[in-house]
């Protein structure tokens, strides 16, 4: 008799002990994928490089940009100019800025330009101009070093 007193008084809906229960049960069944899902990411995700199109072909160029100390800095600016048409008289102005791993992608630029492509990566005070060649290397990855 005094079993069935207990039982009937922990699991009557109205009663305060069972009200407990049941947000006790229903926070450990909703924390506990939580804390496992947190327990299972260990690194953050990569940051993608930021991107940029000229849409005038298939080439791409991937600038790394880093310091001197061989940290990747963010906000430098990439900028370049893109002639083509015929001889060259139509110009296209790109400028963008990396990423927070220090890269940027400039992508569907031309196969064979009209003229040398110079891409000029600065930050403050710093400069780094590099030459791209598609018709020698299409997709092409750059180590920028800005001192």
């Amino acid at each position: 008799m005094q079993i069935k007193l207990c039982c009937d008084t922990l699991f009557n809906m109205r009663s305060p002990k069972f009200t407990a229960l049941l947000v006790i049960a229903g926070f450990i069944a909703v924390a506990a994928p939580c804390l496992q899902a947190g327990a299972a990411q260990s690194a953050p995700a990569p940051v993608p490089p930021t991107e940029i199109s000229a849409d005038l072909g298939t080439c791409s160029a991937l600038f790394n940009v880093t310091g001197p100390d061989s940290k990747p800095i963010y906000n430098a600016k990439v900028s370049t100019r893109v002639r083509y048409g015929f001889m060259g008289t139509k110009r296209l102005d790109l400028e963008t800025f990396t990423s927070a791993n220090g890269q940027v992608k400039i992508t569907n630029l031309p196969e064979v330009p009209k003229k040398p492509i110079f891409i000029y990566v600065s930050q403050d005070d710093k400069l780094q101009i590099v030459e791209f060649k598609p018709d020698v290397h299409c997709r092409a990855t750059f180590d920028v070093v800005l001192k």
